[in-house]
């Protein structure tokens, strides 16, 4: 929270999950992307959107999401990117439900196979971005990461 204070503008629009969208709110007065304190259609499709940086899409589809919500800066957390599947509760993990959603093939390690499910062409966003190659660096610059989060500005 203290780079969020010292490093971005007070009208910076940030993106990430909720439960950490609502410290960004209370701890920086920055603006978010989903609030997690209100509740209707609307806010859900929104945040199916944002979550999209958990999937397995293009930094290309990433981007157009974000930046139509004028967002700045997106967080993601590793805690929900590379979680381990937990065999007692499958497709409980955010980026299996997303899989679902999209109709993307489930990543092995959940050792589940649903039938009408597509493979994916691209990598999930969340991973695939910290590998830092040319066609993630177009739209995505790393800006701050520590051993919890990675904090990405938007070109």
């Amino acid at each position: 929270m203290n780079w969020i204070n010292t490093d971005t503008a007070p009208d910076a629009i940030i993106a990430g999950s909720m439960q950490l969208m609502a410290g960004v709110k209370l701890c920086t007065g920055r603006t978010i992307t989903n609030h997690p304190h209100f509740e209707n259609k609307l806010l859900r499709e929104r945040t199916l959107q944002v979550y999209q940086m958990y999937a397995k899409r293009s930094p290309q589809d990433v981007y157009d999401i974000l930046k139509a919500m004028e967002t700045n800066y997106i967080i993601l957390e590793d805690s929900i990117c590379i979680i381990s599947p937990d065999p007692d509760y499958p497709y409980c993990r955010l980026p299996d439900q997303l899989d679902l959603v999209n109709g993307h093939v489930l990543d092995e390690s959940t050792g589940k196979i649903v039938s009408g499910l597509r493979p994916s062409d691209w990598p999930r966003f969340c991973d695939a971005i910290r590998l830092n190659t040319p066609v993630y660096n177009k739209f995505f610059k790393l800006v701050f990461s520590n051993k919890t989060f990675r904090v990405y500005r938007l070109k």
